[in-house]
């Protein structure tokens, strides 16, 4: 099966990019026409602010994907960036279904990259070296990056059982600790003799956030908070963000 592969520019910078090659290609101002965005867009023209630009092309590059993902036409989006290349890819990537491919090749892969992924199943690579051209290094990581990125998108396309959130059994998001487990365990099993589907999360911050996201997307019907450190969590910040001090457990 062939996969026809479309580049698109997200830079920000002064220069714009006219082709790449014999690759279909998305300019940027053809990216940002459609784009319904604020006044310094409406003849295609970024904000002079980096950071402006940076959201601005993050949520015109968000639009054009999810276009691309209702009209059935993409199998996959792998990007490449320093941290603020990252920032503007990831935000865009982490709108997609779970089970898309989507790939980074970043600077900041080895850091703090809850802000990038999120609770998504967004991957980031470690570029290792800067995003600066092709050397002995850059060389071989995009190479593997890449690879594993086909294989993503082969795998996908070539399996029926993509996830999705048409299932005919109701679903059921159960939050679990270590201590919890037996319960969680027990109320499992109970579950899934009933014909119901279960998915378990770790109850930390992220596990938490991932659930809440597969219940606004429709993937989980019913939410059994079995482990209560997600709840904690929560009215901590709230009582944090409201000057209410500290709560400990």
């Amino acid at each position: 099966m062939q996969v026809q592969v479309v580049v698109v520019d997200v830079s920000v910078g002064s220069k714009e990019i006219e082709s790449v090659g014999d690759f279909e290609f998305v300019s940027r101002k053809d990216l940002l026409a459609p784009y319904p965005g604020p006044a310094e867009t409406t003849q295609n023209v970024l904000p002079d602010d980096r950071g402006q630009a940076i959201a601005v092309m993050s949520r015109a590059l968000k639009n054009f994907l999810e276009k691309a993902q209702v009209d059935g036409a993409l199998a996959g989006s792998v990007g490449l960036g320093g941290s603020g290349g990252t920032s503007l890819i990831s935000s865009a990537l982490r709108s997609l279904p779970i089970g898309l491919p989507k790939v980074i090749v970043s600077t900041v892969a080895s850091g703090q990259t809850e802000p990038y992924i999120g609770s998504s199943d967004l991957i980031l690579f470690p570029s290792v070296v800067d995003v600066c051209g092709i050397n002995s290094v850059s060389r071989v990581v995009l190479s593997n990056a890449g690879a594993a990125f086909a294989g993503m998108v082969n795998g996908r396309l070539g399996r029926s059982n993509v996830y999705s959130s048409d299932n005919e059994r109701l679903t059921v998001g159960l939050t679990m600790f270590g201590v919890t487990t037996p319960c969680v365990n027990a109320v499992k099993e109970r579950l899934v003799k009933e014909g119901y589907e279960t998915l378990v999360f770790h109850a930390t911050g992220t596990g938490g956030k991932a659930m809440e996201s597969l219940v606004r997307e429709g993937h989980i019907q019913v939410s059994l908070q079995n482990s209560l450190g997600v709840v904690q969590f929560r009215i901590d910040l709230y009582l944090l963000s409201h000057d209410f001090g500290f709560v400990f457990w």
